[in-house]
């Protein structure tokens, strides 16, 4: 089985990449793909035409919402795998003090929704969702997280596997 993964080259994503590895192809900004581009969103869908699965991993503003979309339209009546990774932040209300996370609700919430809405196909579309993730971005952003505070990066991959 062959996997695409975006996002590859940090956290969730790079965790992702090594565990699957050698059979794994990625995309990431850091190697030239930007999935808010409508261009590269055609290239990563044509280099992961021979993948079985596809992890919809990174997340930039509704790029990924987008890349679902587009690369829906082109497997939709194959027998492949589209799994999205989204957050919990789309399963709860956002509290008062925490009103700078609308956005980010807002595109996973948007995720989430295509990917309600993509059942039924021959193609199989998962939303796949969990809290924070103890990666080097998220530890520097919230330097007072404990170990209570977050899942591992290992965690999230077996979630996302599962």
């Amino acid at each position: 089985m062959k996997i695409a993964v975006t996002g590859h080259t940090s956290g969730i994503g790079a965790g992702l990449y090594q565990h699957l590895s050698p059979n794994v192809i990625g995309f990431s900004k850091s190697t030239g793909y930007d999935i808010n581009s409508k261009s590269d969103r055609v290239r990563i869908i044509e280099e992961s035409r021979d993948c079985d699965m596809f992890i919809n991993n990174a997340h930039s503003e509704f790029g990924q919402t987008h890349l679902l979309i587009d690369l829906f339209r082109e497997w939709k009546y194959l027998d492949k795998t589209i799994i999205n990774v989204g957050s919990r932040i789309a399963e709860i209300k956002i509290p008062d003090h925490r009103h700078v996370l609308l956005n980010y609700q807002a595109e996973k919430l948007a995720l989430k929704h295509m990917t309600d809405s993509l059942q039924g196909w021959r193609c199989k579309v998962v939303y796949k969702w969990f809290g924070y993730v103890g990666t080097e971005a998220i530890l520097k952003k919230y330097p007072n997280f404990t170990p209570s505070d977050y899942i591992t990066v290992d965690q999230a991959v077996k979630i996302i596997l599962l």
